[in-house]
């Protein structure tokens, strides 16, 4: 999970393998490891990656539940009333169509 969330956060902020390992002042290839999954960092390296990745160390270690990620989107965007109104709407609109 760790490979996964370190990738997608990667992209998602338009930044480089060699930014990241930039940033925290790794090599490359050592960064990489992490990406792939070939190494985990240790506890106190992932505090840093969060930090300089700019999300919370649980997330990244995937020790929070993907409603968390759902939550830190909405949290991330402040929707005003109406736009709240809104994902509630869509919310119910979904689970309401969706399968049992």
């Amino acid at each position: 999970m760790l490979k996964d969330r370190l990738k997608t956060i990667r992209l998602e902020k338009g930044l480089t393998m060699v930014q990241v390992a930039e940033k925290l002042g790794v090599s490359y290839p050592v960064y990489s490891q992490w990406e792939r999954g070939k190494r985990t960092p240790k506890e106190d390296t992932i505090q840093r990656l969060a930090k300089a990745l700019e999300v919370n160390p649980d997330y990244l270690a995937g020790r929070t539940g993907d409603l968390d990620e759902i939550f830190n989107i909405i949290r991330e965007n402040n929707p005003n009333d109406e736009d709240k109104k809104e994902i509630i709407k869509l919310l119910k609109e979904y689970f309401s169509n969706k399968e049992t």
